[in-house]
């Protein structure tokens, strides 16, 4: 029977959307007669549930009730700069200046869209709570980005890593790397988004964050041995293709990960003193946007990746509050958080990009205290949004070329880009909840080429992205042939 708490609880989440997005009342009925079907008919599960089909990773960890032993609660200072050595190439780059004299102090807020600069020595940024965060000098590279006007990107994500990376020697990555770059190329697309850091850990040098998960397969301690960020660059640079590291600003690892790394991680302080730079939600920690220290934190590490390496873009995904208890509150601190990366990588490079990948649909991304509608309706959050529009045409409560048209009206900021995200992991598969689009990913053999050309109408058309390379080029057995189908059909 239907637990009348469960609806309540779903209905109270998706009217926040509805009171906050008037605009889109046209399409809300339909998708309310949609939620209450669900409702019904699958045991009154929760409306994240639809949220959650389609972001980026679904993988689950349990959490083990562990004690955390140690104290200080002292962000390292960033250590100095470090170039990478790169060749790139000349191919359209969009913008390959850049200025010699770059302020080092940024007041953002939440309450206006003007940035105020002045010389100084670190950059602060006033959160909702107006109080100032002051985070380690930012000092701006002379690196020239590699980005295109049409952005064809292909995400590769710790998931890629436990293949090529996990218990792999130098070598053994840096020609796996490059064959995922020429797979790249051969389909035609110019960019990589590549995962820097998924739970808090970090696939580069970092002097915040503890060595990625998928070196060994767990949390550890001690360096890297060795830089897969300075090896990707390289490779991709080689070939053309414009390099931006993707980041989860807020989600960390489960207690029992945490555990692994070394006492000197500032995160690891504060779940150990329980203090509020933190949260536990869904079984592991994140970090707060409505704490100070926390967002100096976040800040810090896009400082450094943008600082010591030529990377060309940021981009954050849909990670932000996982438990859709949204508030002004909430919204106020990530949109703060959102300047805040933004203003530091323009510092660090104002050539370099900064992106978001929020949800697919504009409606449940605020329930998760993402305010997509102020990041792309003002200057000054954001260069390009890359909603996950992983929807067939026929997908009854989201068909694809109503969702992007939702969104081309939306994005009207001065400058911000539109870029598209697809799903070639669903090709070969049977989708529930879909009505009539149930069996398209199924039947079809070239859904991604007419996605592509659809999004490419658009007005503020910036790009399209695939979501993922093993879905491309690594496919399970079951859908081989569908997706070899499926991208030989993809306009070169």
């Amino acid at each position: 029977m239907c637990n009348i708490d469960k609806i309540t609880e779903s209905f109270s989440t998706f009217s926040l959307d509805i009171t906050a997005r008037l605009r889109y009342n046209y399409s809300n009925m339909k998708k309310i007669f949609f939620i209450l079907a669900i409702l019904i008919f699958s045991g009154c599960s929760r409306i994240g549930a639809p949220v959650t089909s389609y972001v980026h990773t679904a993988t689950t960890e349990a959490t083990t009730a562990t004690t955390i032993t140690t104290t200080t609660t002292t962000i390292p200072a960033t250590t100095t700069t470090e170039e990478t050595t790169t060749t790139t190439t000349t191919a359209v780059p969009e913008t390959t200046t850049t200025t010699t004299t770059v302020p080092t102090t940024t007041t953002v807020t939440t309450t206006t869209t003007t940035t105020t600069t002045t010389a100084a020595t670190t950059v602060a940024t006033t959160i909702a709570t107006n109080v100032a965060i002051t985070v380690p000098a930012v000092i701006p590279t002379d690196y020239n980005t590699l980005n295109y006007r049409e952005q064809k990107g292909v995400w590769i994500s710790y998931l890629e890593y436990q293949t090529i990376l996990k218990n792999r020697t130098k070598e053994q990555f840096r020609n796996s790397i490059n064959a995922y770059f020429d797979n790249i190329v051969s389909i035609g697309f110019n960019t990589v988004y590549v995962q820097l850091r998924a739970f808090g850990d970090a696939y580069y040098s970092s002097s915040y964050f503890p060595r990625g998960k998928e070196f060994s397969g767990k949390f550890s301690t001690g360096s890297i041995p060795f830089d897969p960020l300075e090896i990707m660059i390289k490779s991709a640079h080689d070939r053309g293709l414009s390099v931006h590291g993707w980041i989860n600003p807020m989600r960390l690892g489960t207690t029992s990960e945490i555990n692994n790394i070394s006492d000197d991680i500032v995160y690891k302080k504060w779940i150990k003193n329980r203090t509020d730079d933190v949260f536990s939600a869904d079984g592991r920690w994140y970090l707060n946007p409505s704490s100070d220290k926390a967002v100096s934190l976040i800040v810090s590490g896009a400082a450094e990746i943008c600082t010591r390496y030529n990377i060309d873009g940021i981009q954050i995904d849909d990670y932000f509050y996982p438990d859709s208890s949204s508030n002004q509150t909430k919204i106020k601190a990530v949109n703060a958080l959102v300047k805040s990366l933004y203003s530091t990588v323009h510092t660090a490079n104002p050539d370099a990009l900064f992106g978001i990948s929020p949800q697919g649909t504009i409606e449940n991304n605020l329930p998760l205290s993402a305010d997509v509608e102020e990041w792309v309706t003002n200057p000054g959050y954001c260069d390009y949004i890359l909603p996950q529009v992983y929807f067939g045409f026929e997908n009854w409560y989201s068909p694809f070329e109503e969702t992007i048209g939702e969104w081309s009206e939306l994005v009207t900021a001065p400058g911000v880009k539109l870029v598209i995200g697809l799903a070639p992991y669903k090709i070969g598969l049977a989708e529930s909840f879909t009505g009539s689009g149930k069996w398209e990913w199924a039947n079809s053999t070239d859904i991604i080429a007419r996605q592509m050309a659809a999004s490419k109408k658009l007005s503020n058309y910036g790009g399209v992205a695939l979501f993922r390379y093993d879905s491309l080029f690594n496919p399970t057995v079951g859908v081989a042939e569908a997706v070899s189908i499926e991208v030989n059909n993809i306009p070169k």
